[in-house]
């Protein structure tokens, strides 16, 4: 059984067919005819990917930061409610590139956190594997311009660089993360240098660098100089709003005042707005917030520091609007936003760590960075969200990046372009597996998927693209996913879930780790109310469904689960 969808799209053959290799096909047009596009013409895609963005950070999601153009975006396509990531960066990436459980082409859990055993395996790496084959060699093969932009996190060493999978122009950041900004000498980390690649060679950044601003940049200088006769797929990966909290002053400024009743208080306010935009259920439940102080006990100048964190990540996320506007407007320009499919969605949900509390990094951070108050934000500062934030940023859902709650792996995503429905949510459950044959199907690309190569595991979104419908559809089938210890089985209105003994960010015992939990998340997407006793034989026969994916898949447990 895959992990994210058990309905397998599986065939063989060249990838050379599709509108852009100027074969016909009835996909890609069926969904454009309703606008005024030229439908000979090929159409653009363009991928936009932030980096630990919470469910609720931004406006179309109920959001206060400011993020006019994802409001636009939303008003000129569909927003999903219920979209599945992985609970981590790197996997997430390999499931969106191939269509393609994140197990089966060499992500089977992110490396930095692997145990000895896992590293031993080749479905455990720090890069994909030779089963993986991505929809930017599809799209390259079929005669599209192919180019990336920002944070790539699937392997540091030239030949795993992603010009060597499919991409004809690339600027990246090649690591899990780095300094926003440019800092002359700057101390290794635990991880290392901040690592650039340019088209598969080492890079220096420049001095004026900051991350949104020069990922964006680099992607609108890259696209105005391609192939006049080619058609474009783009795909930048901010590196925003990722730790360490850094944002230009005037971002930063904006937000001076909003969050100075705390993260319980935006908490309850992002999740009535979640009601309000009918993205959850008027009866649904607010998770609580776990492991997070009262707001009056913390001292002056504590209150003011995590005030200011939450400043700066507001900050970033206003800044990553703008630059994914600088874009927008440059298409719109040369008059080819209106033949361009936009994807947005986050990797994960936001996270909770406090970099300076982990064993490995605490040093580093204190020691290598000025963390006072006056200075947090600025290049030689490294400040994380924190757990109270990170979980009033994700919700109306529980947790936070590394736990395999809804606050984990439920992302925003939108999906605007010729033919696709304006201002529209759908209920339909959806994942980021399902990209890849979305994207395929819209350009007129084969699915086809030559002998050797992991299969795609996603299906095409150009139903609900075409016809939304806002009510909460589970899903048919079973779909499972595990990542480091944490698992969970969706199904219909019926989600189990295992939360990992590993936990990222949270005391071991505030949670209830390697306990087997079942949840109805049409009515309680919060994840509230356990039914596991309720409902046994539910929970048995979803526990099967993830017994057969793990031996399908070849899991190595780290995390034994009881029932």
């Amino acid at each position: 059984m895959p992990l994210l969808n058990t309905k397998l799209i599986i065939g063989s053959g060249m990838i050379l067919t599709g509108a852009a290799a100027g074969c016909t096909t009835t996909s890609a047009p069926d969904i454009a005819t309703t606008t005024k596009t030229d439908t000979k013409k090929p159409p653009n895609v363009l991928v936009i990917m932030a980096d630990d963005l919470g469910f609720s950070d931004i406006a179309p999601y109920g959001g206060e930061i400011d993020t006019p153009n994802l409001n636009r975006l939303a008003e000129q396509g569909v927003r999903f409610s219920d979209f599945q990531v992985t609970p981590y960066s790197a996997p997430s990436r390999a499931a969106f590139l191939t269509g393609s459980d994140p197990h089966k082409v060499g992500l089977g859990n992110l490396s930095e956190i692997a145990t000895d055993e896992q590293q031993e395996s080749p479905l455990y790496l720090d890069h994909l594997n030779d089963r993986a084959l991505t929809i930017a060699q599809r799209m390259q093969q079929a005669g599209y311009f192919t180019v990336m932009s920002g944070k790539w996190h699937l392997g540091t060493e030239a030949d795993a660089a992603p010009y060597r999978w499919g991409f004809d122009e690339t600027f990246t950041m090649l690591k899990g993360q780095a300094n926003h900004f440019k800092r002359e000498n700057y101390p290794e980390g635990p991880d290392g240098a901040d690592l650039y690649r340019r088209n598969g060679k080492l890079t220096e950044i420049p001095d004026d660098f900051y991350s949104s601003k020069n990922y964006a940049n680099y992607l609108i200088d890259t696209l105005n100089k391609r192939p006049a006769d080619k058609p474009f797929f783009a795909y930048i990966q901010f590196t925003a709003p990722h730790a360490p909290l850094q944002a230009p002053d005037a971002d930063i400024a904006k937000y001076d005042g909003r969050y100075n009743a705390g993260p319980r208080t935006l908490a309850k306010e992002r999740f009535e707005s979640a009601k309000r935009l009918n993205l959850i259920p008027e009866s649904a439940r607010q998770p609580e917030l776990i492991g997070v102080p009262a707001w009056d006990s913390y001292t002056e100048l504590q209150r003011q520091k995590e005030i200011k964190r939450m400043q700066i990540y507001a900050g970033m996320i206003d800044n990553m609007d703008r630059h994914i506007g600088k874009i927008l407007s440059n298409l719109a320009a040369k008059g080819e936003l209106d033949n361009t499919y936009v994807f947005f969605f986050s990797d994960n949900g936001s996270d909770g760590k406090y970099w300076k509390d982990l064993p490995e990094w605490g040093d580093w951070v204190t020691g290598a960075h000025d963390n006072s108050l006056a200075n947090m934000g600025n290049y030689d500062s490294y400040v994380s969200l924190g757990t109270g934030w990170a979980q009033a940023s994700n919700m109306p859902f529980s947790l936070f990046k590394g736990f395999t709650t809804e606050g984990g792996v439920h992302s925003p995503l939108i999906i605007s372009g010729p033919g696709v429905a304006k201002n529209k949510i759908s209920g339909k459950y959806t994942n980021v597996t399902d990209i890849v044959p979305t994207i395929l199907d819209m350009t007129g690309v084969t699915k086809a998927t030559p002998t050797g190569k992991a299969p795609i595991d996603g299906t095409t979104l150009i139903p609900a693209l075409k016809n939304p419908n806002p009510t909460w559809q589970g899903p048919s089938e079973p779909v499972v996913l595990e990542m480091n210890g944490g698992k969970t089985v969706r199904y219909g209105d019926y989600k189990l879930l295992a939360i990992t003994s590993r936990p990222s960010g949270l005391d071991s015992n505030l949670i209830e780790a390697q306990q087997w939990q079942l949840f109805n998340l049409k009515q309680d997407p919060g994840e509230t109310t356990d039914l596991s006793s309720r409902y046994p034989r539910i929970r048995d026969r979803m526990i099967g469904f993830y017994n057969d994916y793990a031996q399908d898949v070849d899991v190595i447990e780290v995390s034994p689960t009881s029932k």
